[in-house]
């Protein structure tokens, strides 16, 4: 373990002079004077005692001893680099974008879930309406993109659910106590709705458009909360996801038609990817699917 010991700090030395058999270039491929690499290796030859390099001309030879350990040495260089690279994976950081709906319920279990089972992994977090999440993607300062209408977003993705989508009315409205309330019924009416750019606003343009209405709007925003309660307030009806905790004055209606759902998935950069953004992905699709 002694002569182990004395020769663990200069494989990169021994490595470094077998290249071409050169002290001057090796101190350079180190970044060191050329006198630490001349000392360095006559002590590691006392330590060792056998020579290693020998004397030829101006320069340096490796001797018969050098040479045989010289491939035990890179060896175990690309072992250790093996095991710092190990360290680096295990320490990723993986970036994930999120829809703003998702920042109660999914992102908050997927964030829990990474925590007790990688905990090795630190998250990033970026929420923002589906098309600005998608340009973090593109731009590769996200790793992963959770959206609505992930295939159509890019060739590498995944579906994660299909969440219904309800009518939210004030509560003395028509659809509050309808016995069914169709596709027809809500696209019919005046609508409190998100931006262009966001996910729920780009499915019900999608309903709309499926049953040859116009879409009204009283008010576009950027948050549901806020369009909860203009509901409550009596401006118009939205769609979006059930919350569990509606506004007082707002009533949720369930849509009766298989179209009233937005499909959520996740959207990634194709190829190979690092093993952690990898690791995040299979977590996010079990608590998605669980």
């Amino acid at each position: 373990m002694g002569r182990l010991a004395a020769l663990l700090p200069h494989l990169p030395l021994l490595d470094a002079l077998g290249r071409d058999e050169h002290v001057t270039r090796a101190a350079q491929a180190l970044g060191v004077p050329q006198p630490s690499v001349s000392r360095a290796l006559r002590q590691l030859e006392a330590q060792l005692g056998v020579a290693l390099v020998a004397p030829e001309g101006r320069g340096i030879r490796l001797t018969p001893a050098a040479k045989r350990m010289l491939p035990g040495v890179r060896v175990a260089l690309r072992a250790a680099q093996d095991a710092i690279d190990s360290l680096d994976e295990a320490r990723a950081t993986v970036s994930l974008a999120f829809q703003n709906s998702l920042g109660e319920n999914l992102v908050p279990r997927l964030v829990r879930r990474l925590r007790e089972e990688r905990p090795n992994i630190q998250i990033r977090l970026w929420q923002g309406a589906r098309d600005a999440c998608l340009a973090e993607l593109a731009s590769g300062r996200t790793d992963l993109a959770i959206v609505s209408g992930a295939a159509a977003a890019g060739e590498a993705s995944v579906h994660l659910y299909d969440e219904p989508l309800v009518a939210v009315v004030p509560a003395g409205h028509r659809l509050a106590t309808a016995r069914r309330v169709t596709l027809a019924d809500v696209v019919a009416e005046t609508h409190v709705t998100l931006k262009p750019g966001y996910g729920l606003r780009r499915t019900l343009e999608q309903l709309v458009a499926a049953e040859d209405a116009e879409l009204r709007i009283a008010f576009e925003g950027d948050d549901l909360r806020t369009l909860h309660g203009l509901v409550a307030a009596g401006l118009g009806i939205a769609v979006g996801p059930e919350v569990p905790h509606p506004l007082d004055g707002c009533v949720q209606r369930p849509i009766d038609d298989p179209r009233a759902v937005r499909d959520m998935g996740a959207v990634f950069h194709p190829g190979t990817r690092p093993p952690a953004v990898d690791d995040v992905l299979q977590v996010l699709i079990d608590v998605a699917r669980g």
